[in-house]
């Protein structure tokens, strides 16, 4: 069932993931927060970041980083992240 929500389980390892891929630099480039914390604290009405079961409306979630950011939505958010932190999927496959 799709109520419009997205439950993530948000241990020590989740947090410093995401603390890992949304550099200083990142966020400088790609969004309107110098860091992370800033983008977390201009977000904390949407979902408590600090919480062991991280709870959001998507809707919401995604309209504020449309706004607040060059992506279209958090998944494209995280994604760019990561690929541009760990590489992406099309680079590792270039490097074989």
């Amino acid at each position: 069932m799709d109520d419009g929500y997205v439950r993530v389980e948000s241990d020590e390892n989740f947090r410093r993931l995401l603390k890992t891929i949304f550099t200083d630099a990142f966020m400088e480039k790609n969004t309107n927060f110098q860091n992370f914390e800033g983008f977390q604290y201009s977000s904390a009405v949407i979902t408590n970041w600090n919480s062991d079961h991280m709870v959001y409306a998507k809707l919401l979630m995604d309209n504020f980083v449309k706004e607040s950011t060059r992506f279209e939505s958090w998944e494209e958010m995280v994604k760019a992240a990561c690929d541009e932190r760990f590489g992406s999927p099309e680079d590792t496959s270039e490097a074989q």
